[in-house]
């Protein structure tokens, strides 16, 4: 079942969220071929109506089904009850089985009343608990992704205002930078440092809910403190934070990105892993991202299709995951990657 589907289907239930609900529309909207897809389903989902009109279930059906699956020992006993064709005719009533009298008190005593429940009941509401789960549960799961990659974007895109706040208060307009040597020298250090500053307010925006990580950030001056044998455990800590852009090399320096609008040039994303010539997303389904723009949009695009102007965006031209050899090459890497490797991860402090 396509994503399509499940969305149509969901909106024809009524169980969509109101912003797949206008996902929807706005297909409908731009494909019109849609439409024949959306009169197919609605016949087959108005066939599940068909004879469940005729008569209505016992007010406890479901209770009564759900204690019955919850004990299955008893549905041999019950079977085998139910299957009895031992039949003798009831003296006081000539015509009438004694079979089906038996039937009957068996009934009620299932149902613990009046009302009767045999096992066709109880296979009925397994049939429809079992369409339910083929009809409800990936529709749910379609529902979850989206809603994740939602709030993971916005996650970035509130990461992206502190960024730009960052920037303005800069004299040269620079995103934070990320040292050549020294504690600040990974890509994720740009985190405490909007936190710092109080450019970030909440940490928790700072990641992609998809990861499912909890970080907890060092504060900087724990950083700069820090002796060297501590800092891999701190910059441990910097684990699943937005992918950063390192900057560019010149020298034995690094020259952050500067601010200046531009609607192609990546600042930050998800989490996305580079091993050896492999790329991936360790966010979300189908190997896809979120990337923050200068601008301050984001796009959630496919690895393997990114636009010919962005297709290096996780190694430099020179396939590292390293600071780029130049302002326009641009380098999104995790938070532990850093722009010069094997730079000292302790300098000294100035008075």
């Amino acid at each position: 079942m396509t994503r399509h589907h499940e969305h149509l289907i969901g909106y024809l239930l009524g169980a969509n969220e109101a912003h797949e609900d206008q996902l929807v529309k706005d297909q409908l909207s731009r494909e019109p071929e849609l439409h024949d897809q959306l009169a197919i389903l609605r016949q087959h989902v108005e066939h599940l109506d068909d004879g469940l009109d005729e008569e209505l279930p016992p007010t406890d059906l479901t209770a009564r089904t759900c204690q019955l699956l919850d004990n299955p020992s008893t549905w041999p006993s019950l079977w085998s009850q139910i299957t009895d064709t031992t039949v003798s005719q009831d003296e006081n009533a000539p015509g009438v089985s004694l079979n089906r009298v038996k039937l009957s008190n068996r009934r009620e005593a299932v149902s613990g009343g009046s009302s009767r429940f045999s096992l066709m009941d109880g296979l009925v509401a397994l049939g429809v608990c079992l369409a339910a789960l083929v009809i409800f549960f990936p529709a749910l799961a379609s529902s979850r992704m989206l809603a994740s990659r939602i709030q993971c974007e916005d996650n970035l895109r509130q990461v992206g205002m502190g960024l730009h706040k960052f920037a303005d208060a800069s004299s040269r307009q620079q995103y934070p930078e990320i040292h050549g040597a020294g504690p600040l020298s990974v890509a994720g250090s740009y985190a405490p440092r909007l936190v710092n500053e109080g450019f970030i307010s909440n940490p928790e925006v700072l990641s992609c809910v998809a990861t499912s990580k909890q970080i907890s950030l060092p504060t900087i001056e724990e950083l700069l403190v820090a002796p060297e044998v501590m800092l891999p455990e701190l910059h441990d800590r910097l684990e699943g934070v937005f992918n950063y852009n390192l900057g560019s090399r010149h020298g034995d320096n690094i020259e952050a990105p500067r601010m200046a609008g531009r609607a192609r040039f990546p600042i930050a994303s998800d989490v996305v892993l580079v091993n050896d010539t492999l790329i991936g997303s360790d966010s979300h389904f189908e190997n896809r991202v979120n990337i923050l723009f200068d601008d301050g949009h984001v796009e959630f695009l496919k690895i393997e299709h990114l636009p010919s102007d962005i297709q290096r965006v996780f190694v430099n031209n020179e396939g590292l995951v390293q600071a780029g050899i130049d302002e326009d090459d641009v380098v999104l890497a995790n938070s532990i990657a850093r722009p010069i490797p094997g730079a000292p991860l302790h300098i000294a402090l100035s008075d």
